[in-house]
């Protein structure tokens, strides 16, 4: 009898610290008075074009909600409070930045990063804190490999990967172009976008000749020279940030662009209106987004972007970058997925996505893939640059948009990424 009430005490001593946890698990969630969101850029060094634009639209994306009262958890309205860090540009800082953002500032959510290198980094830390990250740049195509990717990370702007296969099929299925030099930098985003391209021209058995260029080059001359002498039909321009700049402007200074077309990958308002407009006439490129979308076909597409602009435009007094776009739209699937998961918890955050992988966004509809990257109804836009008669605006009339790149095939197929 004595052996059964000792039983039946431990029974209930484990049921009250059952409840009592399960309670005190509501008890945080209710009691939340504000979810902190660790915003990370490349503010300085050469990320720095880049960099201070995300922040922009990261902070205009938390101005709106917290605007609107906050995010839906709980019950109530929880608004947001921001802490930016800089990464300077360089992994090994953005790997300490992280860890304050999650040590010292309790951060629930991360979003950031201007550089590939540092999203695959911080990617590693993910995977030991489990805490939801939101890279809003361009990755590393291989860290959406099965074996890379971290549960609880959600990396919205792709890979430049795709960057460079659908430049490639572009170039050779709508312009018609066959001779071929790619020209891009030592390091993961111009590589990713020359093993896109590869795929892209393979597929239509032709080959281009590939010129790289190394790290912490800033002068370009001789390498455009050499190119010029091969007497390409058009050069693919792979390069980044204060790289994109320095070559856009060399690419004119040589006079490469009178002898080839130029199509520069990835182009953004920033590199676009850090060259002379004459360095950037009748260049195409690819953006992913573009401020000023009129006469685009897609009048839903049009009016979204234009609704941006406007709010954008009205806060800072100046046109969001693609990269500016991204960031905002980064924050609203962490908020998205936040108020889906009832939850701060990186898993349950990442489930709620997963479920519910398709949303709204500027470009048209996305749906998160199985590999944490979206397909949108635009994977991109192509562009063509506009000189200074062109240009409504000086610094800002860049571009524009003459077609776009869509379909399943404007990212890496799954299954070469380890997916069944």
């Amino acid at each position: 009898m004595l052996r059964k009430v000792k039983l039946l005490t431990i029974v209930f001593v484990i049921g009250l610290f059952v409840l009592g946890s399960i309670c005190l698990t509501g008890t945080v969630a209710s009691a939340q008075d504000k979810i902190r969101v660790g915003l990370m850029f490349g503010l300085t060094g050469a990320a720095s074009p880049i960099g201070p634009l995300q922040l922009d639209g990261a902070k205009l994306a938390i101005k709106e909600i917290n605007a609107a009262g906050g995010i839906k958890l709980a019950g109530k309205k929880v608004p947001i409070q921001s802490y930016v860090k800089d990464d300077e540009s360089k992994p090994d800082v953005a790997i300490r930045r992280f860890r304050e953002l999650v040590d010292e500032n309790k951060a629930n959510v991360i979003v950031g990063q201007t550089f590939a290198p540092i999203s695959a980094a911080l990617n590693k830390e993910v995977k030991k804190t489990h805490i939801a990250y939101f890279p809003v740049n361009v990755v590393a195509v291989t860290m959406f490999e099965k074996s890379e990717m971290a549960e609880t990370t959600f990396a919205i702007h792709g890979s430049a990967y795709s960057i460079g296969y659908a430049g490639a099929s572009y170039i050779v299925d709508k312009l018609g172009y066959k001779n071929i030099v790619f020209f891009g930098p030592a390091y993961a985003f111009g590589r990713d976008q020359w093993a896109g391209a590869k795929d892209a021209l393979e597929q239509r058995k032709i080959k281009a000749e590939y010129v790289e260029s190394p790290v912490g080059t800033s002068d370009y001359t001789s390498y455009l020279l050499k190119i010029k002498e091969k007497k390409p039909d058009i050069v693919m321009l792979a390069h980044w940030g204060v790289d994109a700049i320095n070559v856009l402007k060399q690419t004119y200074e040589v006079g490469l662009k009178k002898e080839s077309k130029i199509w520069f990958n990835w182009m953004t308002n920033a590199f676009g209106s850090g060259v002379p407009a004459e360095a950037l006439d009748g260049v195409y490129s690819l953006m992913s987004w573009y401020y000023d979308m009129k006469g685009f076909q897609d009048a839903a597409i049009v009016k979204a972007s234009d609704a941006f602009t406007k709010k954008f435009e009205k806060e800072y007094k100046y046109p969001p970058d693609p990269y500016s776009a991204m960031a905002y739209e980064g924050v609203m699937e962490a908020v998205r997925g936040i108020e889906l998961a009832q939850s701060l918890d990186g898993k349950a955050i990442s489930k709620a996505l997963m479920a519910n992988p398709t949303f709204d966004s500027m470009k048209g509809k996305g749906t998160w893939r199985a590999d944490h990257q979206p397909i949108f109804k635009y994977g991109a836009y192509v562009t063509i640059g506009k000189g200074a008669k062109e240009r409504k605006n000086a610094k800002w009339d860049l571009v524009k948009i003459v077609g776009a790149y869509t379909g399943e095939d404007y990212l890496p197929n799954l299954k070469t990424l380890g997916y069944k």
